[in-house]
């Protein structure tokens, strides 16, 4: 799961996988702006099919955050 949030994230930051973790913040990356945040949401949502609740989604600050959400 880790490796696959970690590919999602990769390809809507336009960023090489290898640079990111699963420990890796918006605080770090500086293309997670507001409207990437909303397009990682979306994908993984998407890809693992699940559904992460409105009211939730401002309390994700590291792809680590996204486990809860997917390994349900």
């Amino acid at each position: 799961m880790e490796d696959k949030i970690i590919e999602i994230a990769a390809s809507i930051f336009e960023m090489d996988p290898r640079r990111l973790s699963i420990e890796s913040s918006r605080d770090e990356i500086e293309k997670w702006d507001s409207l990437a945040h909303v397009m990682l949401i979306a994908e993984i949502e998407e890809q693992f099919g699940v559904s992460i609740p409105f009211e939730e989604t401002g309390n994700i600050h590291q792809l680590k955050d996204f486990l809860r959400y997917v390994g349900k």
